[in-house]
């Protein structure tokens, strides 16, 4: 924004000087200098104490005896090894005992930082020392490795968020939080972030228990620290005249060395120390999840739950309620929940991929994962497709669809389109239009209702 190239920022105090910590695993030469070179380039001299790059046990030949000859010029430049492969927080915890800076500025191996990106972060960390501070993220093009330009003006800004299935996302930020920020140079309040890059007070990583070191490899551990950071006092912001790149895979090329199971045990860990009885919400929408927490098996978090009581942090109520009342909560007790399965068909219902409503259902074969096949029948009769965004069942003429559910709590009321009855023999009858769910024919349907027609009987399993 044209605002951040006035701003001025104070000699005296000095800003804070910062390390820059760069985990990287076998990534390839050319992204992973570009990234060291930038910060060099647009980062001040004065503020730059030390880049540290940690290598996560690669095993190409050109990160280990090249890299340290060829960084030993760059003279702030080092690198640190894991001997085995740990992932990204151990890595990240390991870069962050040997730094020396003030504030510990974490990056991705694959980014570039736009000039002028360092001296808002590092400002703001000087005005609020319990602030978390995230750069405004730029793409870098994953086949041209081209940088787009910031947006001088007019940016819809984006910030973190996330869903009951603990999923990190991004939302347009809601007019709440455009009414509260000043002007374009405003910090963004964000529920949570993303976690690949971001500085924080080197004391304050400390103080609020850095990364749960129990987490393995990589998964949740943005989500974890956003909690925390919110629940213990801190904020979670994203600083818009701060502009890094970052280069956006469509998929993870690391193979994750204990399946990805490690990251639902990531997420047990922040559920049962951060979420109180929110977390059973989780739980239903995470079978693999919730039989972890059945059985204990997501290791010791007695260490956890002392820091939450040592920091006198609040509950995950008052997160709801004060950081993300935008969010939708779903019933903590809903009457049914899970797959429902047809007799007929022997399948399950289904919303099919990436639909945000709108969209026809479609059976297929159950899994018993929660996911697309997840439905809750709410105490308000509705049938809620509810991990992501709060979508309801609706009945139209002959057809059965999924969209937004108009039901948004008292004093409103559900509309009769949504409002459904599971009835003695297993019918899934919309009581206003007389009408019955069916299995049968290309998409679920409504058609007159008929006990003895097995394409219309359904159960929750």
């Amino acid at each position: 924004p044209l605002r951040c190239i006035d701003q001025k920022f104070k000699r005296c105090p000095p800003l804070p000087t910062t390390s820059v910590v760069i985990v990287f695993h076998n990534e390839a030469w050319s992204t992973l200098l570009r990234t060291v070179y930038s910060v060099l380039h647009a980062s001040p001299a004065l503020l730059l104490k030390e880049i540290i790059l940690v290598d996560d046990a690669s095993t190409d030949d050109y990160l280990k005896d090249e890299l340290d000859h060829y960084v030993e010029q760059l003279q702030i430049v080092r690198v640190v090894r894991q001997e085995e492969r740990k992932g990204l927080i151990t890595a990240r915890l390991l870069g962050a005992s040997v730094a020396s800076g003030e504030v510990l500025t974490f990056l991705d191996a694959h980014c570039e930082c736009f000039h002028g990106w360092l001296e808002p972060l590092l400002s703001r960390i000087a005005e609020e020392p319990t602030a978390v501070v995230s750069p405004d993220i730029a793409t870098i093009d994953l086949n041209t490795f081209e940088f787009s330009k910031p947006v001088q003006n007019g940016k819809q800004h984006s910030r973190g968020n996330f869903d009951w299935s603990l999923t990190f996302g991004w939302e347009i930020i809601p007019p709440r939080e455009r009414q509260r920020r000043k002007d374009e140079t405003f910090p963004i309040k964000s529920p949570t972030f993303a976690g690949g890059l971001f500085a924080i007070s080197r004391s304050y990583f400390e103080h609020i228990g850095s990364y749960d070191d129990q987490m393995e490899i990589w998964g949740g551990e943005n989500v974890e620290m956003s909690f925390r950071v919110w629940q213990c006092g801190g904020q979670v912001e994203i600083i818009p005249c701060s502009v890094v790149g970052h280069v956006f895979r469509s998929k993870s090329p690391h193979t994750f060395p204990k399946g990805t199971q490690v990251i639902s045990r990531n997420l047990v860990r922040l559920a049962e120390v951060w979420m109180d009885d929110y977390k059973e919400i989780f739980y239903r929408r995470n079978q693999q999840a919730a039989q972890m927490a059945r059985e204990k098996t997501y290791g010791d978090i007695t260490d956890r739950r002392r820091l939450r009581e040592q920091l006198h942090c609040k509950n995950f109520t008052w997160y709801l309620q004060n950081v993300y009342p935008e969010m939708s909560v779903p019933d903590l007790t809903p009457t049914f929940y899970g797959a429902i399965k047809n007799e007929g068909t022997k399948s399950c219902l289904d919303v099919g991929e990436n639909n945000h409503g709108g969209k026809p259902l479609i059976m297929y074969p159950c899994h018993g994962m929660g996911g697309n096949q997840y439905f809750e029948y709410t105490s308000q009769r509705e049938l809620r497709h509810n991990i992501g965004k709060e979508l309801c069942l609706r009945a139209a003429a002959g057809s059965a669809e999924l969209g937004d559910c108009q039901f948004r709590g008292r004093p409103g009321r559900v509309p009769a389109s949504e409002e459904w009855d599971l009835t003695q023999d297993r019918l899934i009858k919309n009581p206003t239009a007389g009408t019955c769910l069916t299995a049968r024919g290309k998409h679920p349907a409504m058609v007159p209702c008929d006990p003895a027609d097995p394409h219309q009987l359904w159960s929750f399993t």
